[in-house]
């Protein structure tokens, strides 16, 4: 007969594991409804029309800034629907919860890849953009070293 001891410890490991599952079933549903919106009505046509200005410019440039104010409206639904854009919230990064600011992050790494930032450049220029706190920017920093290998430097540039 198994100890006192051993059966919280097993009772805790599965109250974990399901709080986990809670976390994997939310990032997995919404890894498959990620930018959904960019294929309504409200969004389409103005992103599809504007796609090679955007592949175009440095993320964060000047330039890059100037087509993304092109979006117009496309871009002020597109934050308005999706919260895993701090612009969604009042409050910015702040009035985000974990789950989200995974989404974000992952948002963040794949949009490095097809552009022309890589993903350091762009989290310190979203770092300023959001007021990222140091303490969340090292956060984000290691979680991508733990999710994506190799797409840090070694040796950090803004150091």
């Amino acid at each position: 007969m198994p100890s006192d001891y051993v059966k919280d410890l097993v009772d805790h490991k599965q109250r974990v594991a399901g709080y986990m599952q809670i976390v994997a079933n939310e990032l997995f549903k919404r890894a498959t409804v990620h930018d959904n919106s960019k294929f309504s009505p409200e969004e389409f046509d103005m992103y599809e029309a504007t796609f090679s200005e955007l592949q175009a410019y440095t993320y964060g440039s000047q330039k890059y800034k100037e087509t993304v104010k092109k979006l117009g409206p496309a871009w002020s639904h597109h934050c308005q629907v999706n919260d895993h854009h701090p612009e969604y919230f009042k409050d910015g990064v702040r009035g985000m919860n974990l789950i989200q600011l995974v989404e974000m992050l992952c948002d963040w790494l794949a949009a490095s890849e097809r552009g022309q930032t890589d993903v350091l450049q762009s989290l310190a220029i979203n770092k300023k953009k959001f007021h990222i706190d140091d303490q969340l920017f090292e956060v984000l920093k290691n979680t991508v070293k733990e999710i994506a290998p190799g797409k840090l430097p070694d040796k950090d540039p803004l150091v």
